[in-house]
């Protein structure tokens, strides 16, 4: 049993090769552990701008989605669009999922606990929870993390992003579950028993955001933290979660 941060909850953490395409590759990932005709949730479904989750869609039985953006509602991927938060959602008490997955969504939680709460009361006995995420620790989260906290991120980003991208599918940060560390312990007060974090770095997608003399940093940053194997400093975390047997569903 691996011990971090006082948690006593089983834990593995690994770097793994960055992938060609970020949201493509976690949704493999999604599809492998999804068993066939399964209940599935997706978490933060948006209107699927976040990329097409096409591999967990031919496994799933039933895909429902959740989103407080009314945006949801022309999500084509889902058999079931519910237009509110994860804990409005949960506090309904659906008929458990055996998988549930987000997708850039844990940098906008803005209380940790009620969240990871409502994702387990969601699941089955032994369900699963997946997720994709910022890591605070990496040099982009944290720039991210500061500009959030100085109240200037808003200012920012327009003079980073196409201002299109800023309007229509920016949404305010909070990065309060975007350690391994804040992960393993809410997760663990929540009921799951055990949780494996996949890391990786890829420079593609931290480049457009830092000015145009430094952007060669993402490349030197990225081949040391593989170089040192150092998952805890690398640009996202990607994680599998399992729901103990014993954690209760009613929140």
């Amino acid at each position: 049993m691996a011990i971090l941060g006082g948690t006593r909850i089983r834990h593995q953490v690994r770097a793994v090769p960055s992938p060609p395409g970020a949201v493509a590759g976690f949704a493999r990932w999604v599809a492998d552990q999804c068993p066939r005709d399964a209940r599935v949730l997706n978490i933060g479904a948006g209107c699927n701008l976040s990329g097409a989750m096409t591999p967990v869609r031919r496994r799933a039985g039933v895909l429902v989605g959740v989103d407080p953006d009314s945006a949801i509602a022309h999500n084509t991927t889902l058999d079931e669009r519910h237009c509110q938060t994860l804990e409005e959602y949960a506090a309904t008490g659906p008929e458990p999922f055996d998988l549930a997955f987000s997708v850039f969504v844990l940098e906008h939680v803005h209380d940790p606990a009620a969240f990871t709460r409502a994702s387990a009361r969601v699941l089955r006995p032994g369900g699963v929870l997946m997720g994709m995420t910022v890591n605070m620790w990496h040099y982009f989260g944290l720039a991210t993390w500061a500009a959030t906290r100085a109240g200037v991120a808003d200012r920012l980003l327009p003079h980073l992003r196409p201002r299109d991208q800023v309007e229509h599918y920016h949404f305010a940060t909070e990065y309060r579950l975007n350690t391994i560390r804040a992960m393993l312990r809410h997760l663990e007060h929540a009921g799951f028993d055990a949780v494996e974090f996949r890391c990786w770095d890829l420079p593609s997608m931290y480049e457009p955001y830092l000015p145009v003399p430094v952007r060669g940093v993402a490349g030197l940053y990225n081949k040391a933290v593989y170089r040192f194997g150092s998952p805890h400093l690398m640009g996202h975390i990607t994680f599998r979660a399992t729901k103990g047997p014993g954690a209760s569903s009613d929140g």
